[in-house]
């Protein structure tokens, strides 16, 4: 009887769950990979550009210099599969190499290489990103190569890059962008492989990564690349923004003493805007008009080098310009949310860079007072328009300037500047200059042998005449005596001894204060 029972309950258990609506259990797709592909057939060669939305900015204070560790303990080490020397060994015959580059918004893992290669450098490519070994020699390695750059490259080989580091960390104060992208001394000793592991698996994620492909790649090859980095957790995309600096009031020197025959002077301020904004290209023609990298149609070259002969180099910069040392146009793929208005003189012989530094204050306030005159204005712009097209002649520079304006969230920044410029008047680039730019709030870094010497002449104020070997035009001279006796009115003069520079850990008290 109780069986009977039992079986007739279980038949209309069974008529119950087949009335039932069927519910398909749905798992959510992984987020499709953003890419960005510039296909040209006829090209033998093909650009891979991995483009991560992390960088020093996102290291944790103690730590600095972990995002870029970590990128070289991908791009710059062995992988689960090889040694360091036997992906090199690998790489060889490809003519190729997988190239990585850290700044303080973006890391780009990167390589181009012959089509015949590309299955074999793909491979490669994602072994070293997916599959990377964190062995303790490559660590202990590339933490030793940072170290090294710190305080022997900056501190020692380069007084241009040392004085654009230190103009950035002063600028930048107390913010994600002050300390080198490399990090500090003190940051790099405290990072352990530990947090190398747990820095990759939280920042090397699709939701942070744009990929870029050009040159001639298969048209199959863009969906083989996106399934293959479906290897790469998804992850959390970079969510906020990144504070502004903190406001500069007055005239900051700060002073940064080394064994060095010259003097270089770099000084600036930050600027509230990036390429996207619409006030960046009637700026850009004005900064051109005063100091256009490594060439001699800016005020500055002309008035600086070309008329008074006092250094190599006189420039301007609306945004923030990589490697100047070694490069004549602008580098991609180091886009920036916080950019920064900055002049650079270098190197000056100690006697004239008291006069060098009024010199370049000068042609700034003339800008600011003057503006630039319609002929002016024409043939500025007209430059920019032709000049800028030599940035991208390659379809790999061509591919990076075009992830730059993804990530800017705006139109093709090379083609922009054209559009922009043809629509633009000398009144509103005149307009840009009094807006944005002024010479009553800035910080100024200057890297002498003479420290406490060149502090007394800035914080005494008074005339530094420049004498000349050769005889000048009495217009030159007459100038000359207004900008002797240009007022710096310095409102705090520091000096800083080179051994401190980029060391991280607790600030110590800098030699000098208000003048």
């Amino acid at each position: 009887m109780r069986t009977a029972i039992n079986n007739r309950c279980l038949a209309l258990a069974l008529m119950l769950c087949c009335a039932l609506p069927t519910v398909a259990l749905t798992v959510p797709a992984p987020p499709a990979v953003e890419m960005l592909t510039q296909r040209q057939p006829a090209s033998p060669l093909i650009a891979v550009r991995l483009l991560f939305e992390v960088g020093s900015a996102d290291d944790p204070a103690g730590k600095e210099g972990l995002a870029c560790l970590t990128s070289a303990m991908i791009g710059q080490a062995a992988t689960s599969e090889r040694s360091f020397a036997e992906l090199v060994e690998a790489l060889y015959p490809m003519a190729a190499a997988i190239e990585v580059s850290c700044d303080r918004e973006v890391t780009v893992i990167s390589g181009s290489v012959h089509r015949d290669h590309l299955e074999a450098y793909t491979e490669l490519l994602l072994e070293a990103l997916l599959r990377p070994a964190f062995a303790g020699d490559d660590f202990e390695r590339n933490r030793e190569l940072a170290t090294t750059y710190l305080t022997a490259n900056l501190r020692s080989g380069s007084d241009e890059l040392l004085g654009l580091e230190a103009l950035q960390g002063a600028i930048f104060a107390d913010h994600p962008y002050q300390h080198p992208p490399l990090g500090t001394v003190q940051g790099l000793a405290a990072i352990g492989l530990d947090d190398i592991q747990a820095f990759y698996r939280s920042h090397y994620v699709l939701r942070r990564l744009i990929v870029g492909l050009g040159g001639g790649f298969p048209e199959s090859y863009p969906a083989h690349l996106e399934t293959a980095l479906r290897g790469l957790p998804e992850g959390k995309a970079r969510v906020g923004e990144i504070p502004a600096p903190k406001p500069i009031e007055g005239r900051h020197f700060r002073l940064i003493e080394k064994e060095t025959a010259s003097v270089g002077i770099h000084l600036g301020f930050p600027l509230p805007l990036d390429r996207s904004a619409a006030d960046y290209y009637p700026l850009m023609v004005a900064n051109s008009f005063l100091g256009e990298h490594r060439t001699f149609h800016g005020r500055l070259m002309q008035q600086l080098r070309g008329v008074r002969g006092l250094n190599y180099g006189d420039y301007s910069y609306i945004e923030y310009y990589d490697s100047p040392p070694f490069t004549s146009n602008p580098t991609p793929n180091v886009p920036r949310r916080q950019q920064y208005f900055s002049v650079w003189v270098r190197p000056v012989v100690p006697k004239t860079a008291h006069f060098a530094l009024r010199a370049a204050l000068s042609e700034v306030d003339r800008l600011i007072d003057r503006g630039l005159t319609e002929e002016e204005f024409e043939l500025t712009r007209d430059f920019l328009i032709n000049y800028s097209k030599l940035w991208a002649r390659s379809f790999e520079t061509r591919l990076g300037f075009e992830l730059d304006s993804r990530y800017y969230g705006m139109p093709s920044f090379i083609a922009e500047i054209e559009r922009r410029l043809r629509a633009l008047t000398v009144e509103e680039v005149n307009a840009a200059v009094r807006k944005y730019l002024s010479t009553d709030d800035y910080v100024a870094v200057l890297v002498t042998g003479d420290g406490d010497g060149l502090r007394q002449a800035l914080v005494a104020d008074e005339a530094s005449p420049i004498t000349y070997e050769a005889a000048v035009p009495e217009a030159i001279q007459k100038a000359d005596r207004e900008i002797e006796k240009r007022p710096i009115e310095a409102t705090r003069v520091e000096v800083i001894p080179v051994s401190e520079m980029f060391e991280g850990g607790p600030k110590k008290p800098a030699a000098g204060g208000p003048s």
